[in-house]
């Protein structure tokens, strides 16, 4: 167990500062429950947004991973899903690749002050030609962030949904190189842009047809598909998508109505990240 290591009122103090650092991604993901607890810190996230910690509950317990597995996390932001892995899993090692400066400083200073030294901080590009220098892990996350290829990395890519699909095919094919084990999100729109729609922002089915079929062609195969629920007292969970529907993801053969979105409701909730789903995929074919 990880225990404190700086004061409390510093290291507040400073990780707030850089939580706050103005750039397109700050004022982003939660801070973990372990470090609020703490420190008295605590950044407002609006659970029906975003809900760091019910997706962080669904990938952490199905995650399987051997004792002394490497991980990495991918754009891994202020580190949320980097520093809690690292906190449960102490036998884990955990790589956050993280451009911006001030967010990589959040990381490693957490990481220091917490003890966690199986914590790693890569200031290191994960775009296209990026991931040429990316070693094998056991696991990687990429949650959230296929979708500013274009614009935030690899600006080469036309500004079309086609080649920007193209792409995301390549981009996730090159990745299989590197890890047999996938925690994948991805938003509707490129680039964060809502004029950019790849689809329709409230069509479930068709966000969940197009995620599925470019992980298909990049060599992947799903094995937990997750979707955002309320439970009994309101609170945001993820949970399961019945297995009939993720093997039809998986075989490219999904109804053209699944009653599936019908049942689950997602449109109760605001924006459309909630409604983006949450998975776990296998590589299908060897490096």
């Amino acid at each position: 167990m990880s225990t404190l290591t700086v004061p409390d009122a510093t290291l507040a103090a400073r990780l707030h500062e850089l939580y706050h650092d103005q750039s397109k991604h700050s004022v982003y993901q939660s801070v973990p429950a372990f470090v609020a607890r703490a420190l008295g810190y605590q950044e407002e996230i609006h659970s029906l947004w975003r809900s760091d910690a019910p997706r962080y509950d669904y990938l952490a317990a199905r995650l399987a991973l051997p004792p002394q597995a490497t991980i990495a996390d991918i754009g891994a932001n202020t580190g949320f899903f980097t520093l809690n892995l690292a906190h449960a899993f102490p036998h884990w090692r955990v790589a956050a690749y993280e451009l911006n400066p001030r967010h990589a400083e959040f990381i490693r200073l957490t990481a220091a002050g917490f003890g966690l030294e199986n914590v790693a901080v890569r200031p290191q590009s994960c775009d296209f030609a990026g991931l040429d220098q990316l070693p094998s892990f056991d696991a990687v996350l990429l949650l959230n962030v296929v979708h500013h290829a274009g614009f935030d990395f690899d600006r080469h890519v036309p500004d079309d949904n086609a080649a920007y699909t193209d792409h995301v095919v390549a981009y996730l094919r090159r990745l299989r190189t590197h890890t047999r084990r996938l925690v994948f999100q991805v938003g509707s729109n490129r680039g964060g842009d809502k004029s950019r729609p790849v689809h329709p922002r409230d069509d479930d089915h068709q966000r969940l047809r197009w995620t599925s079929d470019v992980l298909r062609a990049a060599g992947w195969r799903l094995a937990a598909l997750g979707y955002a629920q309320l439970d009994a007292a309101g609170a945001v969970v993820f949970r399961d998508a019945p297995a009939d529907l993720r093997e039809r993801a998986n075989a490219g053969t999904l109804a053209a109505s699944e009653p599936f979105f019908a049942a689950a409701k997602l449109e109760r909730f605001p924006g459309e990240f909630h409604r983006r789903p949450l998975i776990i995929a296998e590589a299908t074919v060897s490096r």
